[in-house]
């Protein structure tokens, strides 16, 4: 239905369809973002099961064993596995596309409004084209992107809401042009010819270019302002018109959408060259039993006619004994190892989404996993790149100081507060999330309201010249009181926000915080914005209204840095400017006499972490003005306009007047110095990527402990490559010593000087040899490129897992090139979620996720991929000690459908859910006694406290090793061995039956194979650290009781080894013996040499489980304090000192500051009660009869043993 038209990237030219389209040579505006339909399901997601290399061997494996030949199973025993594992993979990538066929339809079936000859009819999105006129209501969604051109406010404005793109829920104005909205004012409107003119579609949200040709020949120019992007909502306004642009694929939200990146973890990769390894050791047994197969036949051959019935010879016979060894051997490589990982790390997922800890109740956001192929690098992470804005901070701001002129203002703020103003501010917090308003300034707020107790400061005299370019434009401000009128006045004037009047309230929506924190301090001191059209702007200036001209608005972005609009107020072309410090400073004209004042306070701001910001301005003639006016109109029909528009708002924001600065706070997250203290402590490598200067940041970095007290900080911040090289030089000393010195150290890089060294392949290996041991690296004035070269630079020199964390647009970049991209849910939109890993609701939250599920999971995946790899190998040494004595004739040991069954039934669910949730250790401590709450709350605290130190085992990857992996698969070979001769030697020459009966190959194979079954999953039950009633029901009933009633079915399964037998063995004694001395002899072994472990080699975690469990025991006691008193005392005398005792000597101490405490207030109340009650003083020579009263210090009988 979809289907590609020619005409699809090109430019677009079309007409207004007053009429029903049938065809468009446009696509259509039906939309699907399904993989499949009915016809391609099964042959494409087939095909894509085949991209991972396991299931191309076992394909193979299964049509080598087709051929009768040289197969000694049942084609059936090699294809029912394969055809499970691809079904099931398949059943879940079918699932999936499900669900987006069901989006699908309900989103091409939703219905919209078509304006055909004036007329309104319903018509479903699917059915759209170009060209056509929609009619859209407020709070309806936009099925399409399209150019308004009319609204029902006569100024043509309509407001927008875009969080279904960019996750913004602040409104966004739009305009028709003042041409088609006098055209199209209302619904009854004449149908005029109207051409329309649209570059090709991009991606890019905000950049639109096209012309409208209208009737009588003229044309103007359309930009973003005038598109309206499908599947955003218009808002506050009562109805648009609006021609379809773009359809379907076309459309902006459909460029954007991409398929989700599939990344794949290290030990995957690992994983995947270990099956090349097993692979290899197959074949080499294949090529060593086909070797053996063709001696025996040529030595013992002529005695054993019966063994070949062809004219084959022996070597052609070994030749295709080589395959049927293939195919018994292939049990090495576990065939549903893929699938089991697949289903386990969805579930991990499951449990990361569901944990009520990573739960943010102010955003109401759980935490969101979005790739479930890298839940072990979670656990292996050893450097951490974050944003700061957002991310580390609230990006919510305060509004602190404002500078106007050489003033500074704000200073009230630093008075204590009332309990009263700090209950109105917790209240303001809530109403506006943006912004909070506690600025306080006598003097500023009297001299805006008149206040004759200010006079003097109002009338202080200024008389601040502010003159055009070309000198014909002239604007003097006399004094302050006028300074600061058009401080306030720029404030609520160059900016992007919306204002928006609900309840007789005016509350702003805006791109950023930043802009919405300005825009309310203008309104709080009385300079009021009311909202704007594409023409104008209204303002309540002290309770007066006042209306302006608006003429251009130029956006603030990450490359300029500033924002900036042109209006004219007063018969005076005006542009106001406000942007970055380092921006406005290149562009101020000379002799500005306010500078260093403001460049003074500068600095102290950003040493407490205050984000600045400087107000300028500056004034055009009216002949200046109309070149400009006249070069923009030039531009309109140029390819490049955005281009050269930037060009020309980059030559007239110059030469500009400084008015003054602002200061605000962003305060930082909550629990961000512990989390960041937390992963320093886990030898995680903290880098803060930020935007601000170069004090604001360092001081961020020690104020969130990213650099602490102790820690060494080394600066570079030079511009030029030969200074960058000395400092680098000089630090290289600094570094030198601090590594010697075992001292902490900490890089501060500026962005000027990060790009240089960036650029150069030297520098580059010097920075990243002494970054590498850094404690932290924080990195300002840097941009989103930078910011994702940087995380590449120590991906690809280092080889270490990275991790970016952002909240913002601007991170998206680094966020997409770390191994582990995380995006929090915060104010700057959803695209860094929408590009991540991983969502967060806080950086707080980053905590449990590393830590904990991390940690959790590296140790579950590594584990469980080992443990695979030991239950295949013990399963296939007995089928390869079998070719030894059945002449290497190449006959299966075990029965087809014990094969089939051995890895998809009875062995794999145990595994499965012990990787989904097994734990080595935990902190949290369930109380369920209130009584106990406060004792367990600390001994919590203190085991998260210890939870970092576990880090290093998925970080150094002590788990899923090389030696590890020859451990287990050793493990395997050795324990195969015993199962087959300990099996062979106990039937060699016995009698299974009182009736003499001996034990013949069929239940030498199935004791065998029974006796693998209870070691394997007696084996895991040892190993399972965590017992749940999941664990114990899937051990007894999924696994072993299975298999235990498939053997009773087996039974009757006629021509196969097993018909019979089982009946049979379970009335031998022997069949029991067996099984239970072979677990007896294994297990044994098993637990001897983990009891000697955790007793004399216990890990970190063994340590804290074991201080748990006692914790637990000591917290039921009825007086535990005292308990852990006296146990604390006794060790002090004796000297001895265990694991843990900190946390008791803690409780120990606190517990005897608190009887000083007493003790000293009890002194006090009894001093106040002597002096209260004291008898009058008798005459002198009578004094000695009263006992004279002196102060005795109280005894201490616990004093000796404090430390």
């Amino acid at each position: 239905m979809c289907q590609r038209k020619a005409r699809y990237n090109e430019n677009k030219t079309f007409s207004i369809s007053y009429t029903k389209q049938e065809k468009s040579i446009y696509p259509t505006n039906f939309i699907r973002t399904s993989k499949y339909n009915v016809v391609t399901f099964f042959p494409i997601s087939l095909l894509l099961q085949f991209k991972r290399y396991a299931n191309i061997y076992f394909l193979a494996t299964a049509i080598i064993q087709s051929f009768p030949q040289v197969s000694p199973l049942t084609p059936f025993s090699a294809i029912a596995p394969l055809v499970i594992v691809l079904g099931l993979s398949m059943i879940r990538e079918g699932v999936e596309d499900w669900g987006r066929h069901k989006s699908d339809a309900e989103v091409n079936a939703m219905d919209c409004t078509r304006m055909e000859n004036n007329q309104q009819t319903l018509t479903s999105w699917a059915d759209l084209h170009v060209g056509d006129l929609l009619l859209i209501k407020q709070d309806e969604m936009f099925p399409a992107d399209l150019i308004v051109i009319g609204s029902s406010y006569e100024t043509g404005v309509c407001y927008i809401e875009t969080s279904s793109l960019d996750g913004e829920k602040n409104l966004k104005p739009k305009s028709s042009i003042k041409e088609s909205q006098q055209l199209f004012s209302n619904l009854q409107f004449k149908q005029e010819q109207l051409n329309f003119f649209a570059v090709p579609p991009n991606p890019q949200l905000s950049e639109f270019n096209g012309n409208i040709h209208f009737a009588d020949g003229s044309q103007k120019s359309l930009n973003g302002k005038q598109l309206l992007l499908r599947g955003a909502f218009l808002r506050n306004t009562d109805w648009i018109l609006g021609v379809i642009a773009y359809t379907g694929e076309d459309t902006k939200i459909m460029r954007n959408a991409e398929d989700g990146s599939i990344k794949q973890s290290s030990i995957e990769g690992q994983m995947n060259k270990l099956i090349l390894c097993i692979l290899a050791v197959q074949s080499l047994a294949c090529v060593t039993s086909a070797v053996l197969n063709s001696w025996w036949m040529h030595k013992q051959g002529n005695h054993h006619s019966y063994f070949w019935q062809s004219s084959w010879d022996p070597n052609q016979l070994a030749f295709l004994s080589y395959f049927s060894y293939f195919l018994l051997y292939n049990t090495m490589i576990p065939i549903s190892l893929v699938v089991s990982l697949e289903f386990v790390k969805v579930f991990q997922c499951y449990f990361i989404e569901k944990d009520e800890d990573m739960y943010e109740p102010k955003r109401q956001k759980y935490a969101k996993a979005q790739t479930s192929t890298i839940n072990e690098e979670l656990g292996q992470v050893e450097y951490v790149f974050s944003d700061k804005t957002g991310t580390l901070t609230c990006n919510q701001m305060e509004f602190k100081y404002c500078i106007i002129g050489d003033v500074l203002y704000g200073k009230d703020n630093e008075s204590p507060k009332s309990p009263k103003a700090k209950e109105q501010d917790e209240k303001d917090i809530k109403v506006h999330q943006h912004s909070i308003f506690t600025f306080q300034d006598k003097i500023l707020s009297g001299i805006i309201e008149g206040d004759q107790q200010f006079q003097q400061q109002s009338n202080q005299q200024r008389n601040f010249v502010i003159i055009s370019q070309d000198q014909k434009q002239q604007f003097t401000l006399q004094n302050q009181q006028q300074l600061i009128n058009e401080y306030l006045f720029l404030l609520c004037s160059a900016h992007e926000c919306l204002a928006q009047h609900v309840n007789d309230k005016t509350v702003y929506q805006g791109p950023s915080p930043d802009e919405i924190t300005l825009v309310d301090a203008a309104m709080n001191l009385g300079y009021k914005f009311e909202g704007q059209s594409s023409s104008s702007q209204n303002f309540t200036i002290l309770g007066k209204k006042k209306q302006i001209e608006l003429f251009y608005q130029f956006e603030f972005d990450s490359a300029r840095k500033r924002m900036s609009v042109i209006v004219k107020d007063g018969g005076i072309y005006k542009l106001y400017i406000k942007g970055a410090d380092n921006i406005i400073k290149d562009r101020l004209s000379h002799n500005q006499p306010y500078l260093g004042f403001i460049q003074t306070k500068l600095n102290e701001f950003s040493q407490i972490g205050l984000r600045t910001l400087l107000m300028a301005m500056k004034v055009l003639s009216e002949q200046e003005f109309q070149e400009f006016d006249l070069a923009m109109q030039k531009i309109s029909q140029a390819k490049d306009r955005e281009a050269e528009k930037e060009k020309l708002a980059d030559l007239i924001e110059r030469d500009l007047y400084l008015l003054g600065a602002t200061a605000v706070e962003d305060k930082l997250q909550d629990q961000v110095p512990e989390t960041i203290a937390d992963l320093l402590k886990a030898n995680i490598k903290v880098w803060m990527l930020t935007g601000d200067k170069l004090e604001t940041a360092e001081n961020i970095a020690r104020s969130c402990r990213l650099i602490q007290g102790d820690f060494t900080v080394m600066r570079f911040a030079d511009v030029e490559l030969n200074a960058l090289r000395q400092r680098m030089f000089d630090n290289k000393d600094t570094y030198s010593l601090c590594i010697k010195e075992k001292r902490k150290k900490s890089f501060v890089v500026e962005g000027a000087s990060l790009q240089l060294i960036i650029d150069n392949a030297q520098l580059q290996r010097e920075f990243v040899k002494m970054a590498a041991s850094c404690d932290s690296v924080v990195c300002c004035r840097v941009t989103p490129k930078q910011k994702a070269a940087v995380v590449a630079l120590i991906k690809k020199n280092l080889n270490k897992i990275t991790l970016a964390i952002g909240d913002g647009a601007n991170d998206v970049n680094m966020i997409q090139e770390a191994h582990i991209g995380i995006g929090l849910y915060g104010n700057e939109g959803m695209r860094a979620v929408q590009s991540s890993d991983f969502a967060l609701g806080e950086f707080k939250c980053l905590w449990k996720l590393l830590l904990v599920h991390g940690h959790w999971s590296y140790i579950r995946i590594s584990e469980m991929i080992l443990y695979f790899f030991y239950k295949n190998m013990i399963f296939t040494v007995p089928q390869f000690l079998f070719a030894f004595y059945s002449a290497y004739s190449a006959q299966t040991f075990f029965d087809d459908w014990y094969i089939t069954f051995y890895n998809l039934f009875f062995t794999s669910l145990p595994l499965i859910i012990r990787a989904t949730i097994d734990r080595d250790a935990y902190y949290k401590i369930k109380c369920q006694d209130l009584s106990q709450k406060d004792i367990l709350d600390k001994g919590e605290k203190y085991l998260r406290s210890k939870f970092p130190e576990l880090y290093y085992i998925g970080q150094k990857q002590t788990i899923f090793t090389i030696p590890n992996f020859i451990f287990w698969w050793g493990q395997g070979f050795v324990h195969g061995c015993l199962v087959y001769f300990l099996t062979l030697s106990c039937y060699q020459d016995e009698m299974i039956q009182s009736n003499g009966q001996m034990a013949g190959f069929a239940a030498f194979s199935i004791t065998a194979y029974t006796a693998i079954i209870f070691i394997v999953d007696i084996k895991i039950s040892i190993y399972t650290k965590f017992w749940t009633w999941i664990n114990v029901f899937v051990l007894m009933f999924c696994s072993i009781g299975i298999y235990v009633a498939y053997f009773f079915i087996s039974n009757y399964f006629p021509g196969t080894y097993s018909q019979y037998t089982p009946i049979q063995l379970l009335k031998s004694p022997i069949f029991y013996l067996v099984i239970i001395f072979l677990n007896a002899a294994i297990f044994i072994f098993d637990l001897t040499i983990n009891a000697i472990l955790h007793e004399y080699y216990g890990t970190e975690s063994d340590r804290i489980v074991l201080w748990r469990r006692n914790f637990k025991q000591i917290a039921k006691k009825q007086d535990a304090v005292k308990f852990i008193e006296l146990i604390q005392l006794q060790k002090r005398e004796s000297g001895e000192r265990q694991w843990g005792d900190s946390f008791y000597e803690g409780i120990l101490d606190e517990r005897m500051q608190s009887e000083r405490e007493q003790k000293i207030a009890e002194e006090d109340v009894e001093q106040r009660q002597y002096a209260i009650s004291s008898p009058k003083i008798p005459v002198r020579d009578k004094i000695d009869e009263y006992p004279k009263f002196q102060f005795q210090q109280v005894p201490k009988p616990l004093e000796k043993y404090v430390r």
